[in-house]
């Protein structure tokens, strides 16, 4: 007999878990970097993370059968609709323009902040020259891997937990505010729009597949400038960024339009998605009715 409800699921085992597997594969990749003398930084990095979402994903499923709750009313692999993949593809494209145009904006901002644009523009040098991010790893690992167990955990455990234990707004709320500090590096807001978008998204459709997509989607779209501009395209990035304390680009201040604009619709979308959204249950607590009502007939 399974839990009604993820109410009483344990997040303390979960992290603690996880911490523990943190741990162990931060210790593993040490050892083959060594042992690779620091080449292959790819695979190796490819290698560990899988290894390390491989085990977050068990550890999920292990906590959720280890307290009677169902992993098939988690996910409720319902029929594929053509039509809502194409309007939630519609809406990740929107989401994936804005949260890109962010980062532009932020930037036009920070420059009118000399002392605080001389410290962001060494961090944006480093990491827009950083060669450890190879195409294969982004494609297997941010588009394959990653949203399949990110979703599994913040979605399918801890946001049908706090749905459950609070209300289905606050669980939204709740959860993607989660992602988004779990996800810090990505300057906040891109990753706070993404955690709304698979939140909603998968309270509406009650199907993890959707949020999977989303997200997957969503990285693809963001990552796919990085794997299609060569080498020359990021130094000159990085001269027009440094032009910025100078003058502001034309570019810099269109794309800032589009996100001042572009984040309007984003707020009148999910707004509209959050009142077309009637169940006061998790996905979980309705998707296991279903499944119950379809056993007993």
């Amino acid at each position: 007999m399974y839990q009604k409800s993820f109410k009483h699921a344990s997040l303390w085992g979960l992290l603690g878990w996880t911490i523990l597997s943190f741990i162990s594969v931060t210790i593993l990749t040490t050892l083959l970097l060594l042992a690779f003398a620091g080449e292959h930084v790819s695979f190796v990095r490819i290698l560990s993370d899988s290894v390390l979402y491989f085990l977050v994903y068990k550890i999920v499923i292990s906590q959720m059968k280890k307290q009677a709750l169902s992993v098939d009313a988690v996910a409720y692999s319902t029929p594929k609709n053509g039509r809502e993949l194409l309007k939630i593809a519609g809406w990740t494209l929107l989401i994936a323009i804005v949260a890109t145009s962010f980062s532009i904006f932020l930037l036009t901002l920070v420059s009118f902040i000399p002392n605080i644009f001389d410290r962001l523009v060494p961090y944006l040098e480093q990491i827009s020259t950083d060669d450890g991010l190879s195409a294969s790893y982004l494609f297997v690992i941010a588009v394959i891997v990653a949203p399949i167990v990110e979703e599994v955990v913040f979605r399918g455990y801890i946001m049908n937990k706090w749905v459950d234990k609070y209300s289905v707004r606050k669980g939204i709320i709740f959860s993607s505010l989660l992602f988004m500090i779990f996800h810090f590096s990505s300057f906040f807001i891109p990753q706070l729009l993404l955690g709304l978008l698979c939140a909603l998204v998968y309270v509406k459709y009650r199907n993890l597949f959707y949020a999977i997509f989303t997200h997957s989607l969503y990285n693809f779209l963001v990552i796919l400038p990085a794997l299609l501009v060569p080498s020359s395209g990021e130094e000159a990035a990085i001269e027009s960024l440094l032009e910025l304390s100078e003058d502001i680009p034309p570019d810099f201040i269109i794309f800032s339009v589009i996100f001042i604009v572009g984040l309007f619709i984003v707020i009148f979308l999910f707004a509209r998605i959050f009142r077309s959204i009637k169940s006061e249950q998790s996905p979980y607590a309705d998707n296991l009715e279903q499944i119950e009502k379809t056993v007993t007939y």
